[in-house]
């Protein structure tokens, strides 16, 4: 219980001083809306037409989209015009083409945010504007980095669809090794601008936290705790909630109750997620420079891994 306990404690420390740097730079916050409504925007323009298939087949019958879609091999028409998927090798590259693509945006995405972030840590001001320009100033290493993690997803997805059991174990593994030696690639890239090797990236960044660290770590935990904290409160409050919706026989209480609870989750959830890169980018201060900046102290950054015994 002790353990649990001082996890909780750790991880709200963690989580108030990363909310500290936010609140002195409040406009990291318009980072992930600005990144959501892009990406939101792209991915609509592709779907857009696939749905409008599905939902109104007379529509696009004999048109230039139907006459593209059986090009490329997404749909097919069959009789009374409706329309079937049937994905052809051309589908296929298309599909993966968007899936790379995707990958790039959100790249771009994370360094523009992370270069603020960094910004914001080193006591300087923070701008979308800003974020922008050092992510376009960076596009051929975000490119290149984005096709190499692009294709380990790929590698994993193929590994756990093709060998059920064993190989969901086995992605999974590939996975967690991936995502720890990988966890400074974007902040590499933001304070490294001339280095466009995707492979000399990921050695630098797992190179930074065995330097760091040592070879004890089996993951990055951060502020894992807070969730859990959160879980517990939401289980109080919706055991009070009932209580009082049995008290007074009324169950539309629950209605207003869970408006609130929805509403909290969604607040906690972004400045969680936000609080837990700005923490990200002080880990990698900390590991690749030794410096450890505004609200931090060495311990938090000591005790930021889950550790194993030798």
């Amino acid at each position: 219980m002790d353990v649990i306990l001082e996890k909780l404690r750790r991880s709200w420390l963690l989580f108030e001083r990363s909310v500290q740097v936010i609140r002195q730079h409040p406009k990291l916050l318009l980072f992930p809306i600005v990144t959501a409504l892009l990406t939101s925007a792209i991915a609509l323009f592709f779907v857009a037409p696939v749905a409008l298939m599905a939902l109104a087949p007379q529509w696009i019958a004999g048109s230039p989209i139907q006459a593209i879609a059986d090009r490329v091999g997404f749909l097919r028409s069959v009789s009374g015009g409706n329309f079937h998927f049937v994905i052809q090798p051309l589908g296929s590259a298309v599909l993966a083409g968007l899936y790379l693509l995707d990958m790039f945006l959100a790249s771009m995405a994370s360094v523009a945010f992370y270069s603020q972030i960094l910004c914001a840590l080193g006591g300087q001001p923070v701008s979308i504007q800003g974020g922008l320009a050092a992510a376009c100033s960076r596009w051929k290493a975000v490119l290149f980095w984005s096709l190499l993690a692009g294709t380990v997803g790929l590698v994993i997805r193929a590994i756990e669809k093709r060998f059920s059991l064993l190989g969901r174990l086995v992605g999974g593994f590939i996975g967690l090794a991936w995502s720890v030696a990988a966890v400074f690639a974007i902040p590499i890239l933001v304070r490294e601008p001339s280095l466009r090797n995707p492979f000399a990236v990921l050695s630098k960044s797992a190179a930074t936290i065995k330097r760091t660290w040592g070879e004890m770590l089996t993951g990055y935990a951060g502020m894992q705790g807070t969730n859990l904290l959160f879980a517990w409160l939401s289980v109080v409050f919706w055991v009070g909630a009932s209580l009082a919706a049995i008290l007074f026989r009324n169950a539309w209480l629950l209605v207003p109750a869970g408006l609130w609870w929805v509403l909290c989750l969604v607040v906690y959830s972004y400045l969680a997620s936000t609080a837990s890169q700005v923490y990200l980018c002080a880990l990698y201060l900390y590991a690749s420079e030794g410096v450890v900046p505004g609200p931090y102290d060495a311990t938090m950054m000591n005790l930021a891994w889950k550790m194993k015994k030798k």
